[in-house]
């Protein structure tokens, strides 16, 4: 193949199109994570790095270009909710159900309430005068 000049259509002839494959590729990355968190607004971003090294010909003129591409894609961190945990000898502890304020009690360490007996004394009366009618 004949000399190129190299430019921004000829970048995806390099290497056999592996430019293109690996930009193409970031593309997507970010494009699914995108769809995955559309209510995150953090900027996700695909760069492309092109390096040049002179190489000096003898007599210290530019004989050639030494040109690397490389490729970075930045998708904003993954986090949990912030959590706040009491600190105990044994370790963190915190409360699920109130992620806020670890000494938070909610309901479900609340003290469930002991059930009360009690006699519905006109109801059995009812059921004897039914059973004495007959």
């Amino acid at each position: 193949m004949a000399l190129q000049k190299f430019d921004l259509e000829s970048l995806a002839l390099l290497d056999g199109g592996r430019a293109r494959v690996v930009f193409d590729q970031l593309m997507r990355r970010v494009h699914a994570d995108c769809e995955d968190r559309p209510g995150l607004k953090g900027a996700r971003k695909v760069a492309m790095t092109v390096e040049l090294v002179p190489v000096a010909a003898d007599d210290s003129s530019l004989d050639s270009v030494d040109v690397t591409i490389s490729f970075t894609a930045t998708i904003p961190k993954r986090r949990t909710k912030s959590y706040n945990m009491r600190a105990e000898r044994g370790g963190l502890l915190f409360n699920e159900l109130s992620p806020e304020e670890a000494r938070q009690m909610t309901l479900d360490m609340a003290p469930r309430p002991t059930p009360v007996e009690t006699t519905d004394r006109g109801a059995h009366t009812k059921q004897e005068e039914v059973a004495n009618a007959g």
